[in-house]
């Protein structure tokens, strides 16, 4: 069936218009851009002005303009359409799939006349609406609207044809847009969830970049935590023994952070003597004690932006504490003499070997600076409880040592035993203490158990933080033997014999008697090694 004459006019502007549509398709995807480019190209060849997309909001379920062309503000806010009461032809279009079309929206009374755009428009003329659904799968998932002169002299139909084929081009560029959103959203949930759970492998060659070194699951559960927590904002509190490596873990959690550009300002609070640490924390102006000769930003003015690592925190001073949680409080620092604050920004890590809860009740710690500090505690593992980690450790640190000394030495098998045995009262800081030693006191290029042996009996005098504090309470006495009091360390089997107690002779020899006299059954009972239970027979003479 071929076209009327009268019609070839508006069917060459509906073939411009398609071509047109179909280039703006060709560019990088851009829905806003080009959705709002398929409506200018509607208005501007066929006359169907002010077009609009309208989508289901996903919370409410009504009907929202999301996308138009030549609407006023007004227009695109009175837009919306409840879907339950059944409002407007944009909700009858949305529910039924059909086209709405109202040829004079002055005697529609379907048609809402909130969102029709007058302006421009002669009084006498008369406008028409048109409605297309937006289809996906058979189902409408929007709505194509655009309003027009009704007497502009061109067939309904063909405008009806044109909307159909601009709502399903439409349609296309909506579905592409929600699968690249789809799978943007899905990569970033992957990578958080990667970012989250880093494999053991992962998080140990990361460690290892920070120099921190071994893969026991005491470290691993250590890292995981410092993983979790680095690109946030919250304070952290590194809890272990002196040597653990705090101040590493510090510096790892800033370089994973998205300060990591910015300052890593590192102090040690019980390096600096208490009458200096509020000028080396706080700094201080010209003139503001005596001997101030020239100002001086302080460590907290330097963090801005970046991290501050305070370390040993419990030996602050009490009146600095009370300024550094005004100063976390309020983002201020006050130096010393200044009579204005500077506003400063930064992420506070601070780090401590002391219980602060024990210098809490004691008076010696705040309790609002406490929980001020303690947002996210990281207990990092003593060396002896990191199964596995003190051969890899100490043959890493061997060779950064021959490299230092330009020397080739290598650890016998049993000297890397007694390593392994050894309880490590100092932790890292002490192993490396001691291989430097061996290193440097070798006569041949292996290191032998020897060597090592003599070196960790020197090494023994050394008491671990729980037997040092077993002695301090420990009643005072000339003569620990003759109290039935003794502690000892064996360098052959690596475990540390606790306190003898004379009480422990009766449990001993019921364990015996029970035992039939079996030194390893009653040992068993005893939930203490063969080794252990002898040493107290010895030393409490329970021999027969």
């Amino acid at each position: 069936m071929s076209a009327e004459p009268s019609q070839l006019p508006a069917m060459r502007e509906e073939l411009v218009t398609i071509l047109e549509i179909s280039k703006l398709l060709e560019k990088p995807l851009d829905p806003a851009n080009t959705i709002e480019g398929i409506l200018r190209l509607l208005s501007q060849l066929c006359g169907l002005n002010c077009g609009r997309v309208a989508l289901p909001n996903e919370t409410t379920g009504a009907m929202e303009i999301h996308h138009h062309y030549g609407l006023c503000h007004a227009n695109v806010e009175h837009g919306r359409f409840d879907l339950r009461k059944g409002e407007g032809v944009t909700g009858h279009v949305m529910r039924t799939g059909s086209i709405g079309f109202v040829p004079d929206v002055d005697d529609d009374p379907l048609f809402v006349r909130r969102i029709a755009e007058t302006s421009g428009v002669s009084p006498n003329d008369r406008l028409a609406f048109i409605a297309v659904p937006i289809m996906e799968s058979g189902s409408p998932i929007g709505v194509l609207s655009v309003q027009r002169e009704a007497d502009m002299g061109r067939p309904f139909h063909l405008d009806i044809s044109l909307l159909r084929v601009a709502s399903a081009m439409i349609g296309q560029v909506l579905r592409i847009n929600r699968f690249v959103e789809d799978k943007t959203s899905q990569l970033v949930r992957e990578n958080q969830t990667l970012r989250n759970t880093l494999t053991a492998e992962e998080m140990v060659h990361n460690s290892v970049a920070h120099g921190i070194i071994g893969s026991s699951p005491a470290l691993t559960d250590a890292l995981k935590q410092a993983n979790q927590v680095a690109d946030a904002e919250a304070p952290v509190l590194l809890l272990g023994e002196s040597g653990t490596g705090k101040e590493k873990f510090a510096r790892m959690i800033h370089q994973q952070s998205s300060r990591s550009e910015q300052p890593f300002i590192s102090i040690n609070c019980s390096a600096i003597p208490a009458d200096l640490q509020e000028a080396e924390l706080f700094g201080h102006v010209k003139g503001g004690f005596t001997g101030a000769t020239n100002a001086k930003a302080g460590k907290l003015v330097l963090a801005d932006g970046g991290t501050l690592f305070l370390d040993e925190i419990g030996d602050m001073p009490l009146n600095l504490q009370a300024k550094l949680l005004r100063t976390l409080q309020e983002k201020q620092v006050d130096p010393i003499g200044a009579t204005r604050s500077i506003p400063v920004d930064f992420r506070l890590i601070s780090a401590t070997h002391a219980p602060l809860m024990d210098y809490v009740n004691r008076g010696h710690f705040r309790l609002d600076l406490f929980y001020r500090i303690n947002v996210v505690p990281i207990e990092l593992p003593a060396l002896r409880q990191r199964d596995g980690d003190i051969r890899r450790i100490a043959l890493h640190h061997l060779n950064e040592m021959n490299h230092q000394y330009n020397r080739n030495a290598v650890l016998s098998r049993g000297a890397l035993v007694l390593l392994e045995r050894f309880p490590w009262p100092g932790n890292v800081r002490q192993l490396i203490n001691v291989l430097e030693r061996a290193v440097l006191t070798a006569e041949s290029s292996q290191i032998d158990d020897n060597l090592i042996h003599s070196i960790l009996s020197n090494e023994g005098v050394v008491l671990l933080p729980e037997v040092a504090d077993a002695r301090e309470s420990a009643e005072p006495t000339s003569n620990p033997l003759a109290s039935g009091y003794h502690e000892h360390y064996d360098i052959h089997s690596g475990r540390r014999y606790e306190w003898v107690r004379q009480e422990e002779a009766r449990s001993i020899r019921e364990a015996l008697h029970e035992a039939d006299g079996n030194k390893t059954r009653a040992a068993q009972l005893l939930n203490l090694t063969v080794r252990q239970l002898r040493y107290r027979i010895q030393k409490l003479k329970l021999e027969p």
